[in-house]
């Protein structure tokens, strides 16, 4: 089988919170720049410990087994009807990234977060993000590490989590190989391969966990446009099982958008719009849908409409990554441009003019172009 794997699909593969970024930026048919390299000789997953290899009754001056925590006990992404551990730092920092898409309030969270929960994996798989966006991949590897011993440390007491996350480890780890190796996959596919391994793992403790479902949901989609044979459909069903809902949903219209299935995208952003209305990137996620049916359908509504929507997001710009506000100006000038049946040349290159603009920042931009 043939992998073609960009860098950022490959970090996309390690946490929903870079895949969901890479999403916003295009429909992800568009990730397939061509690597294709075969793996060969690649090592397996070290061998872990059964759950409950420990001896129940230790001998003397021993210590007993550790207790484990059910499988679907998520704390970060609780089960339907479960609930989360209330008032930490990654929590606030998730409902900050994904509720509410405010990456800067999301930053501020999890910048404390690193302090006050150093043994959380999400805490530092979410923190790759900002650093990925802005180039410095010595701090992706930094994380990448962190992530994958701390989900080391949890699988004495939660092995589903702490196959789940050693997995993400990995996949930051060999998006930062591939980076440093300008783009050649051959050290992070042996390491990929190793992430579906502990993916499997997980998934035999328990296939209904929520935490589980939504990643693989996510590393699914991805899959579906680099890897042959595999199945968008497969990923929407994955993600029908996930939570949070606003999140799963997000990612079920991702895969109905890319099957050119308007219809049932259209129920999934509404529905995902409904639990966070406040969220500029659901609304943009909107006039995305909006804007391509209306190209492609030739509907002036959609397209006015889809103006309208970009707009409202572009309102919210303080808490996006510039990536995001870039792609919301490039398709509201292409909304634009079918509307006025004008050349849409103009309509790209917003991220290069941004990035001159707002120099060393990917959030909190201060220089941003005036709507026309």
């Amino acid at each position: 089988m043939k992998f073609n794997f960009s860098v950022r699909t490959l970090l996309a593969l390690a946490t929903g919170v870079a895949l969901t970024q890479s999403a916003i930026v295009a429909p992800i048919s568009q990730f397939n720049p061509t690597i294709t390299p075969v793996v060969a000789g690649a090592k397996p997953a070290p061998k872990l410990a059964k759950p409950n290899s420990n001896m129940v009754f230790p001998a003397a001056g021993s210590k007993p087994a550790p207790k484990l925590v059910k499988p679907n006990s998520n704390m970060v992404f609780p089960a339907a009807g479960s609930k989360p551990r209330q008032g930490s730092n990654v929590e606030r920092a998730k409902e900050a990234m994904f509720r509410d898409g405010n990456y800067a309030k999301a930053k501020q969270y999890l910048d404390l977060a690193l302090k006050t929960d150093p043994n959380e994996p999400l805490t530092y798989a979410m923190s790759t993000l900002y650093p990925f966006s802005a180039g410095d991949f010595e701090q992706v590897k930094v994380y990448g590490d962190k992530t994958t011993k701390a989900a080391e440390r949890l699988m004495k007491t939660n092995p589903l989590r702490g196959n789940l996350y050693q997995g993400v480890g990995l996949a930051i780890l060999g998006a930062y190989e591939m980076k440093k190796a300008n783009g050649s996959a051959l050290g992070a596919l042996s390491k990929l391969q190793m992430v579906f391994e502990y993916m499997d793992k997980a998934k035999k403790l328990d296939p209904n966990n929520s935490e589980l479902n939504l990643i693989k949901g996510y590393m699914d989609l991805l899959l579906a446009v680099n890897v042959p044979f595999a199945d968008t459909n497969q990923a929407i069903e994955q993600l029908k099982n996930a939570q949070p809902r606003y999140l799963a949903l997000r990612g079920m219209y991702i895969g109905h958008r890319d099957l050119k299935e308007y219809d049932k995208a259209n129920n999934a952003i509404d529905a995902a719009r409904k639990i966070a209305p406040q969220n500029p990137e659901l609304t943009y996620y909107k006039a995305q849908l909006l804007g391509i049916r209306g190209r492609e359908q030739r509907n002036e509504k959609d397209l006015r409409e889809s103006i309208k929507l970009f707009e409202s997001a572009y309102q919210k710009h303080n808490g996006l990554l510039l990536s995001t506000i870039a792609q919301i100006l490039s398709e509201r000038c292409q909304a634009k441009s079918s509307l006025a049946q004008t050349n849409s040349d103009a309509c790209y290159g917003f991220e290069a003019q941004l990035k001159q603009s707002n120099p060393n920042l990917v959030i909190g931009l201060t220089s941003l172009p005036a709507l026309n």
